[in-house]
């Protein structure tokens, strides 16, 4: 097994756990009255994911030359805007049963979602898709990685973590926790949210290039513990600590890192192996699909339609979107990245099976 793939199996099952973390706290009411617990901060570890696995993907390669900011760009639209696009209908017909036919308006927002433009005018930035404000924060990101942060020291960069951390402190003390950023108003914080995690993540690989941890013996045990671990802070009360920022700071700036930095140096094998790889291979499928879905249950639901709000029926919604997102990620996703590579470039690169699996939201 290459060093690779012990490199990313705890880290595909933690953003997988972390995506199905974000699914219950968007239920819309279809398990029944949930309280809001703090998996807000799924889309901080999110980043943290991506800086850890952009560097290692494609740090190296952009500081030789290898390929241009320009191309990693485009590697990355590739990775992110199939879904995204797949997306569009069913939140467009989302908003069309709540707002109403304006075609003038719908082509406006149309071409803006395809153009991944904000609407900040509007209550969300993606109207058609709300949790996909995280992925125009992540291409801003990685647009800053290919032609920034590859050429600046590590000092640096907790530099630029810290001094983000302490912008996105600002806005957290104004709404009561970190869960900015995907409001027009708070739009501005979401720079400096992304920044500080991000850059984070690409300080975890750079240390992970100078002293690699050694492998855990027990590495399926450790790999469950951290997921368990992952579980327990996301149902987190969100009331216990709203109008204390601090404590979700704490978590992203110390408690992610950790549970990352351990995950780090762990291998997985049989069945726990098989298992987390999937999470993986589901967490951006789960992300990008679930948003419209539930926004276009919970529009029928105020336009009459008797749809059940149970936590049975809403086991059932959750349970329905992972079998699809399955369903999606082996049918379309995957093939579609493998021609769009194919066709902008004679000879598409080889990156690892995590890298695809990882490399976004």
């Amino acid at each position: 097994m290459s060093s690779g793939k012990q490199f990313f199996t705890a880290l595909e099952a933690l953003r997988g756990v972390a995506a199905i973390m974000v699914i219950f706290r968007h239920t819309e009411g279809t398990l029944g009255p949930i309280w809001p617990n703090i998996s807000y901060l799924a889309v901080d570890l999110f980043f943290l994911l991506s800086g850890v696995v952009l560097a290692y993907s494609y740090e190296r390669r952009l500081i030789t030359g290898e390929i241009s900011p320009a191309g990693f760009l485009l590697q990355r639209i590739i990775r992110l805007y199939p879904l995204y696009l797949l997306s569009l209908p069913i939140g467009l017909v989302s908003y069309v049963v709540q707002s109403g036919l304006d075609y003038s308006t719908l082509w406006g927002l149309l071409l803006k979602g395809i153009l991944f433009v904000p609407s900040m005018d509007l209550g969300s930035l993606f109207p058609f898709n709300a949790p996909s404000w995280s992925l125009f924060f992540e291409i801003w990101a990685s647009v800053l990685l290919s032609i920034l942060l590859i050429r600046l020291s590590l000092r640096s960069l907790l530099a630029i973590a810290l001094a983000a951390a302490g912008m996105a402190m600002y806005g957290a003390l104004l709404e009561g926790n970190l869960d900015i950023g995907f409001q027009p108003s708070y739009f501005i914080f979401g720079f400096s949210r992304v920044l500080f995690s991000f850059s984070l993540g690409i300080c975890l690989y750079r240390l992970y290039e100078v002293r690699k941890p050694n492998w855990a013996t027990n590495g399926n045990i450790v790999g469950l513990l951290l997921c368990a671990c992952l579980i327990l802070i996301a149902n987190i009360p969100a009331a216990t600590f709203f109008g204390f920022p601090y404590f979700d700071f704490f978590v992203c700036l110390v408690v992610f890192p950790t549970i990352v930095w351990i995950a780090m140096g762990t291998m997985q094998t049989g069945l726990v192996e098989l298992i987390f790889r999937w999470l993986g291979r589901l967490s951006y499928p789960i992300y990008i699909l679930h948003g419209p879905i539930f926004s276009l249950l919970h529009a029928l639901r105020q336009e009459g339609f008797n749809l059940p709000a149970s936590p049975a029926a809403g086991m059932m919604v959750v349970i329905a979107i992972v079998i699809a997102a399955g369903i999606v990620a082996v049918r379309f996703d995957e093939p579609v990245r493998r021609r769009l590579k194919m066709m902008v470039s004679r000879n598409p690169p080889s990156t690892a099976t995590a890298t695809s699996n990882l490399g976004g939201v």
